[in-house]
């Protein structure tokens, strides 16, 4: 079965939904599997933006804590590592 054939709805394909749900209910064990899944495109996207390797790592964490902190507002009408890209923040 194709991810095309699997996804029939008006929400894009989500193979982390288990994890999400997971994560929904505090599971420490499935925020280290999305912090796995996710850290590397979202340190990248946070080292492009700084330039600093440091500066990147501690805007990274910042994001994931935020993210897993408003998990329960994730409803799936994007992708989910587009809805946790929207939590990098950077102060000059």
């Amino acid at each position: 079965m194709t991810p095309a054939n699997m996804y029939s709805g008006s929400a894009p394909f989500n193979p982390d939904k288990d994890l999400i749900e997971a994560c929904r209910r505090n599971d420490h064990k499935a925020q280290l599997q999305i912090y796995k899944l996710y850290y590397k495109s979202i340190y990248g996207i946070c080292l492009r933006i700084v330039s600093d390797p440091a500066a990147a790592e501690d805007i990274m964490h910042e994001a994931f804590l935020s993210a897993f902190e408003n998990i329960s507002s994730y409803c799936g009408k994007i992708s989910f590592s587009s809805w946790l890209n929207s939590f990098i923040k950077y102060d000059s």
